[in-house]
């Protein structure tokens, strides 16, 4: 190899690339074909290879941009290390940078000497469509074959392709950097985070339920940093998103057994376990609610309401009433099936009556049967006195 292709995968390779890759224009291209002599065969073979490229550039680029549009508000990423980024971007864009790697080298001039490695040019560096001065052509490319122009314009939107990803690539890396000097945008990024995980972990918590959890180097960095800010800070982008899930969700259970939760009722509410406690308290009170309906059975829309003011999402609230209400609850009344709830739920939706009014509605029968118990144990005691 007379020259070398090698790029770092680092800004400074990020840069060496854009710079190259800008300075493609119409006399440079005209001269790369003059010093290489092609012939018409070698330019309908080069409009190929450069449309072959293109395809497969548009798609590295389009997972690129989806890439780009979540990454810096993530706090942690799949394959992340510290300060990797450029690395891993550079993975992500290979058929970006092997075939303008390709076409550098193609236009290159031929050098029939020896050159020790030491000596050796970089194909960015050496290559006429970025390097050195050119003959200006007298008549343009509008002078040259149909099949000249079309190679010229196909090259024009590759090389803006490339132009394009490269600087997104720059740019998240730029946007990265300014983010870890940003301690309060870090602890931002973190708590959003948080707070999107924690509402997945629900479906996993369940098979934690009354093991040792193990250590996690998440957990043992939280201790010892000297608040939430510096943790947030230090952590962004050095962790894979299992790794961080894993952190979250043994901590919220963790958290949980100290609070005197079960490891079902932190599943369900991993963020608020004063609403646990109190949604443990309510279906145990269940019956003085008034919840009795037909046949002996618990009334769907007092069920309903509780659903509803227990604050877990709706596709989690079959859960709630299966898995945890129903082993919970031992009051007189028989329990219901699914189907009748979800009959209930859906005729409320149609009357337009919204989840804040079931909400409310179910309190309010919380404060009646408190005043009710109130009442029923002072009435007595004034008795007594007279």
């Amino acid at each position: 190899m007379r020259y070398t292709t090698i790029v770092e995968k680092d800004t400074s390779g990020l840069e060496e690339l854009i710079n190259a890759v800008s300075q493609f224009e119409e006399d440079r291209f005209l001269e790369g074909l003059r010093m290489r002599r092609y012939t018409s065969y070698d330019i309908q073979q080069a409009t190929l290879r450069v449309r072959e490229y293109q395809a497969k550039m548009n798609r590295e680029v389009l997972a690129l941009d989806k890439f780009s549009e979540t990454f810096i508000q993530e706090y942690a990423t799949d394959n992340n290390q510290c300060f990797e980024t450029a690395r891993r971007l550079f993975n992500r864009i290979r058929s970006t940078i092997s075939a303008s790697r390709r076409i550098f080298r193609k236009t290159c001039p031929i050098v029939r000497r020896q050159i020790t490695v030491g000596n050796k040019g970089s194909i960015w560096q050496r290559s006429v469509l970025s390097y050195g001065g050119c003959t200006r052509d007298l008549f343009g490319i509008s002078s040259y074959d149909e099949a000249v122009q079309i190679l010229y314009e196909d090259l024009r939107t590759f090389f803006t392709t490339v132009v394009s990803t490269l600087v997104l690539c720059r740019k998240m890396i730029m946007q990265e950097m300014a983010v870890r000097e940003d301690g309060g945008l870090c602890l931002s990024i973190y708590r959003d985070s948080r707070e999107k995980a924690l509402s997945g972990i629900r479906e996993v918590a369940k098979d934690f339920v009354g093991i040792q959890l193990p250590a996690n180097e998440l957990a043992q960095r939280k201790v010892k940093a000297q608040s939430m800010t510096e943790f947030a800070k230090k952590n962004y982008h050095r962790f894979e998103r299992d790794e961080f899930r894993q952190f979250l969700l043994f901590e919220a259970i963790q958290e949980g057994r100290n609070d005197g939760l079960t490891d079902e009722e932190t599943a369900l509410w991993p963020d608020n376990h004063a609403k646990a406690l109190a949604a443990r308290e309510a279906i145990k009170e269940f019956d003085t609610y008034g919840a009795e309906g037909q046949k002996g059975k618990l009334d769907s829309r007092i069920v309903v309401e509780f659903l509803k003011w227990s604050g877990v999402s709706k596709d989690k609230e079959k859960r709630l009433y299966e898995q945890y209400f129903c082993t919970t609850y031992k009051g007189r009344l028989r329990k219901l099936g699914w189907g009748s709830i979800c009959k209930m739920r859906k005729e409320c939706e149609e009357q337009r009556i919204s989840d804040a009014e079931l909400a409310e509605s179910f309190e309010k029968r919380q404060r009646n049967a408190t005043s009710f118990h109130i009442n029923e144990t002072t009435v007595p005691l004034r008795a007594a006195n007279f």
